[in-house]
């Protein structure tokens, strides 16, 4: 077993005992606003108070449910195809009447988001491929419906975006649009119908026209309703999760057209990675390091190795290094190192531990021959 697989597994077993519940993760989260700015870090120096922050992200559910079937694949282990589909009943018994899932943190409590929405589909998706299970599709389409029905999309000319919350019209966000082009994608391989590749063209229009000269996608651009945009946020880690997003797209559709915009966030993200492997937080902010950044990136440059789009191995594996020392004992990671210059997140967070284990899976690419163009992700078809 490959040190990648060794610290796989040592996570998952993690995950299961501190967060585990009934297929699903549930835990603490960082949060938004007031949580994420204070809040994390008086949690986590007083970790002997019982804070009540149990929170369920779908995002991190979907995450599971990929990670337990690449497992299941890899190993044969009926247990992790249990847990997937566990997992996947599970969001489906959260899902509202008209499709959506309430949002989880109380800060955004009432709204209902692209993202969550997107991810728990997505989960649904591949579920349903490996078991041939109807209601599982059922759910990802009507998340379909409901968010062309109440969260719709911004057209600009022949630009075309979705929106980040239902009946909402704020700036819009790339990442929200690379996301759902991944679904779009997912949605037409496992159909094979076609009305569900209608809005691509304007979506990646969209992520053309707001790409910059360095390759980066700002985090937001302006809206149709005045709203401003903002350039730089977190913007080496939403930039490689974006890569991986139209990654997933182009192996499932085909399209050549996300190509340049791909090629173009690599050559932006090559620049993220500091010297000892760890992946800068923003391009006007090195010294802060959140553990499940530097993964996303050395996702993203072993995915990009898969399909054949340059030769990034050096730094994934750079990337790769610097995170799996911080792994603990228990296999667990600390959160972020050095915020605000001094501060330090030790709380555990099954949402990004659950991308790290799976990214931490894609990783087995590097112990292999990669060369010719392989499919970047092996699960949804």
């Amino acid at each position: 077993m490959d040190h990648y697989a060794v610290a796989a597994d040592k996570l998952y077993r993690y995950l299961v005992t501190h967060h585990g519940d009934g297929g699903a993760l549930v835990g603490p989260d960082p949060g938004i606003r007031f949580n994420y700015r204070v809040g994390r870090f008086i949690k986590g120096y007083l970790g002997f108070v019982p804070w009540n922050d149990q929170l369920y992200y779908l995002q991190g559910q979907a995450y599971w449910i990929l990670a337990n079937w690449v497992l299941h694949e890899r190993t044969g282990d009926k247990s992790h195809a249990q847990m997937a589909v566990d997992c996947a009943d599970q969001i489906l018994a959260r899902q509202r009447p008209d499709g959506a899932w309430d949002y989880p943190n109380p800060e955004w409590a009432g709204r209902v988001a692209t993202v969550e929405g997107t991810w728990a589909s997505i989960g649904l998706i591949e579920t349903y491929r490996r078991t041939g299970k109807q209601h599982l599709l059922d759910g990802a389409l009507r998340w379909h419906s409901y968010l062309h029905r109440e969260i719709g999309f911004q057209r600009i000319g022949d630009e075309v975006a979705v929106n980040y919350f239902a009946r909402r019209k704020d700036a819009r966000v790339p990442n929200n649009s690379t996301l759902y082009l991944y679904l779009l994608g997912a949605l037409w391989a496992t159909t094979e119908d076609r009305r569900y590749l209608d809005e691509t063209p304007g979506l990646v229009t969209f992520l053309e026209r707001a790409q910059l000269s360095t390759g980066e996608l700002p985090y937001s651009v302006d809206g149709v309703a005045g709203t401003r945009g903002r350039t730089h946020f977190q913007c080496y880690q939403y930039n490689a999760f974006e890569c991986l997003d139209l990654i997933q797209y182009h192996t499932l559709t085909g399209d050549d057209r996300v190509l340049p915009i791909i090629r173009q966030v690599l050559r932006f993200l090559s620049a993220g990675i500091r010297p000892d492997g760890h992946a800068a937080y923003a391009c006007n902010s090195v010294q802060r390091r959140v553990s499940y950044h530097t993964g996303a990136l050395a996702a993203a440059f072993t995915e990009a190795q898969r399909v054949g789009i340059y030769d990034y191995t050096d730094l994934a594996r750079r990337a790769y290094a610097y995170l799996i020392s911080l792994q603990r004992p228990d296999g667990g990671f600390i959160h972020s190192q050095r915020d605000y210059g001094v501060l330090r997140d030790v709380r555990s967070y099954p949402r990004y531990l659950a991308m790290i284990l799976y990214h931490l899976l894609i990783a087995e690419a590097l112990t292999e021959d990669t060369t010719g163009k392989e499919a970047a992700y092996d699960t949804v078809r």
